[in-house]
């Protein structure tokens, strides 16, 4: 895998708006207004300003959608992996297991995608998650990392259950590797409000670099470690709205961003 060039895959954070719901009779509703909004753009402009990078930034319906040959094809291309509000069914349910034509013959099986990128780790790629609804363990559950062949690959660990933490009143950050290369040049005491964040626990052997206040207790809020010859990185909060609402507008992000992805 070459690390002469920055090639980031990022999925994750897309949604669709439909518009407001009109009944005008008993018989007829009808729908207007449909919307296709990748909430992580800021943070895709962010890092197409890296030198040098290249973004390719997808929904995660698509990654739902994906055959296993495209799927090996991102990975050959990408150097960077980034996740963002993705659940674990987008990488374990392909639906082609629900085409019956394919349950003729004498087993049904895929290629194992959690195993396909943790070898992808070792080999030298980056993995990153970012948080929100549907990453970690996420709302009730149902991000599902947990419960992933690929949770023991990351810095940290995931909650059984629901794990999200929020606020709109945001909450303390604070750094503990003040002169990590990851935030060179960067103040957390003037951080934008964070309006919510996954709760977790580092693991052991991981390194926390940034970490966050909840009822007087610290959680880990940007961790990393090397697995192989690669490294898996998390930040439990979201880089777009709604948690990352704010971060946006942080004259630090693009900085921060860049950092993350040639620095940790």
């Amino acid at each position: 895998m070459s690390k002469e060039k920055l090639r980031i895959w990022h999925v994750g954070n897309w949604c669709i708006h439909t518009g407001q719901k009109y009944i005008e009779s008993p018989f007829l509703g009808q729908t207007k207004g449909v919307e296709i909004l990748n909430y992580a753009q800021p943070l895709v402009n962010a890092l197409n300003k890296i030198e040098g990078a290249e973004v390719l930034s997808e929904p995660s319906w698509d990654l739902y959608n994906m055959s296993p040959e495209i799927f090996d094809e991102r990975l050959t291309w990408a150097t960077t992996i980034l996740f963002g509000d993705v659940e674990t069914k987008c990488m374990m349910l392909h639906p082609d297991f629900f085409n019956r034509v394919k349950w003729e013959g004498r087993y049904v099986t895929f290629p194992d995608r959690f195993i396909i990128l943790e070898e992808w780790v070792k080999n030298g790629g980056h993995f990153h998650m970012n948080g929100g609804w549907y990453s970690f363990s996420g709302q009730m559950g149902k991000g599902g990392w947990s419960r992933s062949l690929f949770h023991e690959a990351m810095p940290v660990v995931c909650l059984d259950g629901d794990d999200l933490i929020e606020s709109t009143a945001s909450f303390p950050v604070r750094s503990l590797v003040p002169g990590h290369p990851v935030i060179k040049g960067i103040s957390f005491d003037e951080v934008p409000p964070i309006l919510g964040f996954n709760e977790t626990r580092l693991r052991d052997g991981a390194e926390c670099i940034l970490e966050i206040q909840w009822k007087d207790k610290w959680y880990p809020l940007l961790a990393g470690w090397k697995v192989g010859q690669g490294k898996v990185s998390a930040f439990m909060t979201s880089a777009s709205p709604h948690w990352g609402i704010n971060l946006v507008k942080w004259d630090k992000y693009d900085r921060f961003w860049k950092q993350v992805f040639t620095r940790i």
